[in-house]
């Protein structure tokens, strides 16, 4: 497991809820998060669920799930979804979302609020932490990012 910066600052974070746990992710990261539309158009992938309009533009839909396991959650119920912005290539992939199983809430952290946690090493994962009995992932967001362009570019 990566160790955790350690700050004094409080930074505003997302805890974005999976079928299986949830993602805590920086808020400056997430665009806007949103009900589920339609998908405009599907994708055969273990991870990639298709294309949704959002702001006039079509936005690669993924399941973060699928994306660490090689499949998709039996029970996936696209409810809500979180867009996030692109960070390693924003000409390539300005903006993609995650399919969520609930409401995401905000959680003003300092680092100490975390208690890391070990975990099986996975590439997608960037570490495993602990707020208030509950487990949190932290994506590695540059390989996340790297697995959903590399998709499309074998689909779209």
């Amino acid at each position: 497991m990566k160790a955790l910066n350690s700050t004094s600052s409080v930074l505003a974070n997302i805890v974005l809820p999976l079928a299986d746990g949830a993602l805590l992710v920086p808020n400056a990261a997430v665009a806007e998060v949103t009900i589920a539309g339609g998908l405009s158009s599907a994708i055969a992938s273990s991870f990639l669920l298709g294309t949704v309009a959002w702001r006039e533009q079509e936005i690669p839909l993924f399941s973060f799930e699928g994306l660490r396991d090689g499949e998709l959650p039996k029970e996936l119920k696209l409810r809500h979804i979180a867009v996030l912005y692109g960070i390693s290539d924003r000409a390539e992939l300005p903006f993609f979302a995650v399919a969520l199983s609930g409401m995401p809430h905000i959680e003003r952290l300092i680092s100490a609020d975390l208690q890391p946690l070990d975990s099986e090493p996975h590439p997608l994962i960037h570490s495993m932490v602990g707020l208030n009995e509950q487990r949190l992932t932290i994506p590695d967001w540059d390989y996340m990012e790297q697995q959903l362009m590399d998709a499309l570019n074998g689909v779209i």
